[in-house]
């Protein structure tokens, strides 16, 4: 058995991620970690705590997780990991 210090809580999730990604400006805008942070405040996954858990912190289920949601959450979950998509114009 085994048990992980995660939380659902949007802010602290937010925090969580930005000390697990220290070289990227993680933020809660619908092109970085929103729609995770959705999932998270859904209770459908929880961040846990780089404190406690150090470079093995994760993404894992939660409470309201449901199979048939795997390939959606998977889908977030890559889109996250890839970053933010940053437009450049050539002015």
């Amino acid at each position: 058995m085994s048990f992980a210090f995660a939380t659902c809580d949007r802010r602290r999730a937010l925090g969580f991620l930005k000390t697990i990604y220290p070289d990227r400006e993680v933020k809660d805008t619908a092109e970085d970690a929103g729609p995770l942070l959705d999932l998270v405040e859904k209770d459908i996954v929880r961040i846990s705590d780089p404190a406690m858990h150090g470079p093995n912190a994760a993404i894992i289920p939660s409470t309201n997780w449901n199979e048939s949601r795997r390939s959606e959450v998977m889908d977030v979950c890559q889109r996250f990991h890839r970053g933010p998509v940053v437009e450049t114009s050539n002015v």
